[in-house]
């Protein structure tokens, strides 16, 4: 399942909100703790110089306060006299160290006059206990940044997405047809509006298409009938002289069964070449009686197809709301491929809203039987060598006619043993 762009915007979004709090919150830790370092390092190195001045001047007496310690040990004397926490270290040093729950900062000098050590010593808990202070106060106030990052980050990416869902709604909702609706062109960002404008222009040139197409479909529909009218009044006009040889009969009737033929398949493409089937068109039917219909005409028309089809029925009286000559059509191209594929019997079973179309024989063409069940807008079925076939046109004209019934067509079966067409049908009455 792909992933929502509102999700993925708002995911971006609080990562950036994320990594830019946590940069801000690690920027003041380094700026409080340098100011505290550098107010502590000042007045230790303040202290410093005033005891030093005072050991110069023979002043100086050691000091120890609440806050303060301050020791000189002359050059020569062993540092067991100073206290624990200013024994065995190199000079000069400056350190933090922890007694007990007292933190103190340690300093260490070497004096050249008078000649010895200088101990300080500043208890900095109180600040230790501040600073500690301030940074739980900064996670705080990172949760409450990171948790009003979040509704900022979801309503953020809600509005970034909003044009596209607007985008997305008035495309889906356009239909193909002569008459397409523009969709809207007033969006906030230019981008938006240059993708509106490209789809509509899309439109346009679709709905120019289609105008041509039905003028093309009016054209062939006169200039189609009218030869085939000529050529079957012409063979009305010899058979009715009734001065031919029985080879030139039997030649005549191949000449009207191929003609036949020709009519059919110019019946369905025409009436699949219009835009849309006509709802006054629909009616409700006898399926059965439609079904056998058809039978009757395919064994009028080829005798040597009578009694090859047998129809089961198990839904008797199965009523449906659809356009007849379209079910017509659709039954006499799976008859006829049916017929074509064996010498055999062809099979047709009404069952519930099914209708099975099966033969024995050797199975249809796995690039046939990819296209048929290929999702999408079906293509043109083509043998290895790119030739199309009496198979594929008939099968072609199958799927195009369920689709346009808003039927569903299946392959049961496809092997050696036959091939066998589900027709799954809706608008039952």
């Amino acid at each position: 399942m792909k992933s929502s762009l509102t999700k993925r915007l708002a995911r971006t979004l609080f990562f950036l909100i994320a990594v830019t709090t946590a940069t801000s919150m690690f920027i003041v830790e380094l700026f409080v703790n340098d100011v505290e370092d550098t107010i502590l390092g000042l007045e230790l190195k303040a202290d410093a110089e005033y005891f030093t001045k005072q050991l110069q001047q023979g002043t100086f007496q050691p000091i120890k306060t609440a806050q303060l310690e301050a020791v000189f040990l002359p050059e020569g004397e062993a540092d067991l006299v100073l206290p624990e926490h200013f024994r065995s270290r190199s000079l000069p040093f400056s350190q933090e160290i922890e007694i007990g729950e007292t933190t103190l900062l340690i300093v260490g000098e070497q004096l050249e006059q008078p000649d010895g050590k200088l101990f300080l010593a500043q208890d900095i808990t109180i600040m230790e206990n501040r600073e500690s202070l301030v940074q739980l106060a900064l996670v705080g106030v990172a949760g409450f940044m990171l948790l009003v990052g979040f509704f900022i980050a979801r309503t953020g990416a809600q509005y970034m997405v909003r044009p596209f869902r607007k985008l997305t709604h008035e495309v889906m909702n356009t239909s193909p047809g002569s008459s397409m609706r523009q969709i809207d062109t007033d969006y906030r960002d230019q981008e938006f509006c240059n993708i509106a404008e490209a789809f509509n222009r899309f439109l346009s040139a679709l709905e120019h298409h289609i105008e041509r197409e039905k003028s093309f479909v009016k054209l062939a529909s006169h200039e189609l009938r009218t030869p085939l009218a000529v050529m079957s009044g012409a063979l009305n006009v010899l058979e009715q002289r009734q001065s031919l040889s029985a080879a030139d009969q039997k030649t005549l009737a191949r000449i009207r069964r191929a003609m036949q033929t020709m009519r059919d398949d110019t019946e369905v493409l025409l009436e699949l070449a219009r835009s849309e089937a006509s709802e006054s068109d629909a009616r409700t039917i006898v399926l059965q009686e439609v079904v056998q219909n058809t039978i009757d005409d395919l064994e009028h028309g080829h005798p040597d197809h009578a009694g090859r089809i047998t129809v089961y029925n198990n839904s008797p009286g199965l009523r449906v709301t659809t356009h007849p000559a379209l079910v017509r059509m659709l039954m006499r191209n799976l008859l006829q491929n049916a017929l074509r594929h064996t010498r055999a019997e062809v099979e047709v079973r009404m069952i519930e809203n099914r209708i099975s179309v099966r033969d024995f024989g050797a199975g249809l063409p796995i690039n046939v039987t990819e296209h048929l069940g290929a999702v999408g807008a079906p293509s043109a079925i083509t043998s290895a060598t790119g030739e199309s076939s009496n198979t594929t046109f008939g099968l072609l004209i199958v799927r195009l006619v369920c689709e346009r019934l808003g039927w569903d067509l299946e392959i049961a079966q496809s092997d050696s043993d036959g091939t066998e067409f589900l027709i799954h049908v809706h608008n039952l009455v």
